[in-house]
């Protein structure tokens, strides 16, 4: 007989099975759940950051002529505006160095690059409180700037739309439009020239007249700066404030 037929006959084993079997279905699903969860909470913690003065008062702006500009925090986008506290009545004692007139803000989100203005309102009895007064869009080379309470009633120069325009690294454009005028396009009102971190120079669209300047940033402190607008000019103190910020805004943004 073959050596098949006489070979000792192995049992058949049996297929072992898993009594706890992974089911590979359910933990995509909770994977998944936990990263939209993940998503959720870091959207809302950003969002809600990028809005710290939710919900305010509108009021016209009531920045000074001559102010100093500053980050807020050298990691973050948001400044500050102060002055000095010799300009409030009832003393300056018990006062600190500067007093802050405003925060210029961030609207940090996915799809608006964007700058809101909150100015601090100090009462006689030495309270604090915030109003909303400016907001601007930033797009590529243009900032468009409005004042929020605009409608309200007759401000001046507050009661102008604005935008500033730069072409390259050292020069641009102030244009304006009134609706009270009944203009409905923009019209160029003032020309600057020179660096942010440098210092600027403001002047009349013919470069005769100085409205103002921006003194060099002080890079070991803030990048502060001081800023002057004249009576005379044509936009109202926070434009050059604004001006900086943006373009430093989108220089940090290209730079990542």
């Amino acid at each position: 007989m073959s050596n098949d037929v006489n070979a000792e006959r192995l049992p058949l084993l049996e297929q072992w099975e898993d009594p706890n079997p992974i089911n590979y279905k359910e933990q995509c699903i909770c994977c998944w759940f936990s990263i939209t969860i993940m998503v959720v909470l870091f959207i809302t913690v950003i969002t809600s950051s990028s809005f710290p003065y939710p919900n305010l008062p509108i009021d016209v702006s009531e920045i000074p002529q001559e102010y100093r500009f500053r980050y807020k925090d050298i990691l973050d986008y948001n400044y500050i505006i102060e002055g000095y506290p010799t300009e409030f009545n009832g003393g300056t004692d018990n006062q600190p160095e500067f007093i802050e007139y405003a925060e210029i803000e961030a609207v940090r989100n996915w799809t608006d690059r964007n700058f809101n203005v909150i100015e601090f309102r100090h009462n006689s009895n030495a309270t604090v409180f915030s109003v909303s007064t400016v907001t601007s869009e930033i797009e590529s080379h243009k900032a468009d700037v409005l004042f929020t309470a605009a409608d309200d009633a007759d401000f001046g120069l507050e009661s102008c739309e604005y935008q500033i325009k730069w072409a390259g690294y050292f020069s641009g454009d102030i244009s304006r439009r009134c609706e009270k005028d009944n203009e409905i396009d923009f019209k160029d009102i003032a020309f600057f020239k020179g660096h942010p971190a440098w210092g600027l120079t403001f002047l009349s669209v013919d470069k005769k007249i100085n409205y103002g300047y921006s003194t060099r940033a002080d890079f070991w402190n803030l990048f502060v700066r001081n800023i002057f607008v004249d009576q005379a000019a044509p936009f109202p103190p926070i434009i050059p404030a604004l001006y900086i910020a943006c373009y430093n805004y989108l220089g940090r943004i290209n730079d990542k």
